[in-house]
């Protein structure tokens, strides 16, 4: 892929990340509930709490598989990739303390870590598979 598109596709990844976080718990809670509903209603479950709690991570895995992804696509670089993932997930964290309702968790950071790991090495696992 051209470097440049790489690079513009990591940017609005990354304001789409920054824009997700930025709605207060509220809407937040909104988004998730109808996504919930419908799962629920879909497979008939009525544990709405478990339900939340898988969505709202999923989502926090499946933003930061795709940077990941987009990140070691650009530079080529494991490590490097890591820590920007890392660096821009403890942001992340941070820009949501002053979002009325939201804060800042730990936990969130390392589910975030492990999509990017596992997006990175998705990517690498693709790379080294078509050079047999």
């Amino acid at each position: 892929m051209n470097k440049k598109l790489n690079l513009i596709l990591i940017i609005v990844w990354m304001i789409f990340i920054f824009i997700m976080s930025s709605f207060n718990a509220d809407t937040s809670s909104n988004q998730t509930g109808f996504i919930v509903n419908i799962i629920s209603n879909t497979f008939n479950i009525n544990n709405i709490d478990l339900i939340t709690l898988i969505v709202r991570k999923f989502a926090h895995f499946t933003e930061y598989f795709v940077l990941g992804l987009l990140i070691y696509n650009y530079n080529k670089n494991v490590l490097k990739a890591l820590i920007i993932c890392i660096i821009y997930a403890i942001s992340d964290e941070i820009h949501q303390l002053f979002i009325l309702g939201r804060s800042f968790q730990i936990k969130d950071i390392i589910i975030d870590t492990l999509g990017s790991i596992t997006g990175i090495l998705f990517v690498y696992r693709c790379k080294m598979l078509n050079k047999r």
